[in-house]
């Protein structure tokens, strides 16, 4: 069966945990999923201002961000995997209460030293939203929704970029730039409260618990199909990622406009994918998964070729950088939640493990191609534009090669069965 055919799909007690969904159970989803990102993009504003405070580096600085994003990043490999095993409740639990710490330990850090330390910590611990809120997901809803939820789930967490800089450049100028600390640590604080009462414990502890993490990882990554439906979205995002970041510095440097209409252009972005997801949403009950996903990484690579066309023709202009942005968003916006959803029902007794294996690959590809423009950086759009393109081309390629193996096995379980 193609994973992502939502019509095709039927929930069973085997592919559904026994909880009723709801409204405060999606809210708590969506708080939790919060987590990360608001912990990482609300800290934005505040670098300048840790920079003068500990009288170091810009790159010293730098590091109470990048070094939180790579501990959130590979500790979403262990909270799916260690959740299969030990459930979803306690591996919440454990991940918010590092969360809660390390923003403790940065509040009172008396030097970088120890910043770093809580922010590695916050990091770390915020990886737990992004990975378990999605196996939840898959818990709850089962198979057939989980495409759909997936999509409403993405489309509220695109809230954390969209507001948190806004909310702690105010939050810096008001009570300075600790407060942008003090705010993840209560909202951690309340999410550990309600966790137990209002999530609960949804997975099911069985055949993930009796065989080991390596196994695990080695069952999921044997899978062919498992890994294009995973790297479909790595390289959507390193596309995302890599001209955001590198549209920052040709719009404020190379084109010499203020930081502030860069702001509102970046907007674009975000607002095309949480379109996309919406509109996910909507149509994963009238059209199949693989259909959407083929959609969205055909607009994806449009969106590429907007780029490069804009820019050769008619020079470098905020126009042609920041619309072929929201069209590349916007295919993405429909490919992550039913390639996401793909992979992660693979196998039901290791959804953690796979959810937490697609959401580092996403960060891990969004650091590497975003570092790899900057470092073939020439004061030109060239480089943003070949690492996008090629991007875009390999999230087309697997996309469709996910598409394609899946309706190719599912044609050989019906022959299977019809013979």
């Amino acid at each position: 069966m193609d994973p992502v055919s939502n019509k095709a799909a039927k929930v069973t007690p085997g592919n559904r945990s026994s909880r009723e969904p709801g409204a405060p159970l999606f809210i708590a989803l969506v708080a939790i999923t919060l987590v990360g990102p608001l912990s990482i993009h609300l800290f934005l504003p505040a670098l300048p201002h840790v920079r003068q405070t500990f009288a170091v580096s810009e790159s010293t600085a730098q590091l109470t961000f990048s070094l939180a994003v790579v501990a959130m990043a590979f500790a979403t490999l262990v909270y799916g995997s260690v959740s299969d095993r030990l459930g979803r409740l306690p591996v919440l639990l454990a991940g918010l209460v590092l969360f809660t710490v390390g923003a403790a330990v940065a509040v009172m850090a008396p030097s970088i030293e120890v910043l770093i330390v809580g922010r590695v910590l916050q990091g770390a611990g915020a990886g737990c939203g992004l990975v378990l809120a999605r196996a939840i997901v898959r818990d709850v809803y089962g198979v057939d929704q989980l495409g759909k939820m997936i999509a409403y789930l993405t489309t509220a967490y695109v809230l954390g970029p969209l507001t948190a800089p806004p909310i702690g450049g105010l939050l810096t100028d008001q009570f300075g730039w600790e407060s942008i600390l003090i705010l993840p640590a209560v909202f951690g604080l309340i999410a550990i409260v309600i966790a137990p009462t209002v999530i609960g414990e949804t997975g099911t502890i069985g055949t993930a618990a009796r065989q080991s993490l390596i196994r695990g990882y080695r069952q999921l990554l044997g899978r062919r199909l498992f890994l294009l439906y995973a790297f479909a979205p790595a390289f959507g995002s390193a596309a995302f990622f890599a001209q955001g970041t590198a549209a920052a510095y040709l719009t404020i440097e190379v084109l010499e406009r203020p930081a502030s209409e860069f702001g509102i252009w970046f907007m674009l972005g975000p607002a095309g994918y949480m379109a996309g997801n919406f509109l996910s949403g909507r149509l994963g009950d009238r059209l199949t998964g693989s259909v959407l996903i083929a959609i969205g990484s055909i607009i994806t690579v449009l969106g590429a070729v907007m780029l490069v066309g804009s820019t050769v023709g008619f020079g470098l202009t905020t126009l042609g950088l920041f619309v072929p942005f929201a069209i590349l968003a916007l295919g993405q916006g429909l490919v992550m939640p039913h390639s996401q959803a793909g992979a992660i029902a693979q196998e039901p007794a290791l959804t953690g493990t796979a959810s937490g294996i697609v959401v580092f690959l996403q960060l891990l590809f969004a650091a590497m191609f975003s570092q790899l423009v900057s470092v073939l950086s020439d004061g030109t759009a060239i480089p943003m534009m070949s690492v996008v393109s090629v991007c875009a081309i390999l999230g087309l390629a697997c996309g469709l090669g996910a598409v394609l193996l899946a309706r190719r096995d599912r044609a050989a379980l019906v022959s299977r069965h019809g013979s």
